[in-house]
């Protein structure tokens, strides 16, 4: 009776095992950097939906801005920089005719998250209740990881 050599059996199946394992950790991590950029961008949505209701209701004074500032700080998560009121600029446009009475606001975020090298940005458009005028307010942040 011949005994069959199983060695080439054996390898091929740590090799395939290895190569299931290398698969497997790369797709975590490829998940794991990707829910990362979901989270930031989830978070840069709030901003935006609150930068923009903020100041339809109370105009670009300095003490909205520095309102918004102080509470999108509160709302920010771990690893977007401390925003302050020069990372914030309004502009009002009030020689649309007719007027549109509308606020846009856009947060956008400076730099990559992660390998995702690409612009993100969050912009949210609301009705202008305290004037006649078009405001446009961009929000510039920062994240490090």
């Amino acid at each position: 009776m011949k005994i069959n050599d199983m060695k080439k059996a054996y390898i091929e199946n740590i090799l395939l095992w290895i190569v299931m394992f290398i698969g497997f950790v790369t797709l975590f991590f490829f998940v794991l950097n990707y829910a990362k950029i979901a989270r930031v961008k989830d978070n840069m949505d709030a901003i935006s939906d609150y930068g923009a209701r903020l100041i339809s209701t109370n105009g670009i004074g300095a003490i909205t801005i520095n309102t918004f500032v102080t509470r999108a700080n509160n709302i920010a998560v771990n690893g977007i920089a401390q925003i302050s009121s020069g990372n914030v600029v309004c502009n009002i446009d009030n020689t649309i005719v007719p007027p549109n009475y509308q606020v846009i606001f856009t947060t956008q975020l400076d730099s990559g998250v992660s390998f995702y090298n690409k612009q993100i940005v969050s912009r949210r458009a609301v009705f202008n209740e305290s004037g006649p005028g078009t405001v446009t307010c961009t929000l510039t942040i920062t994240y490090s990881e």
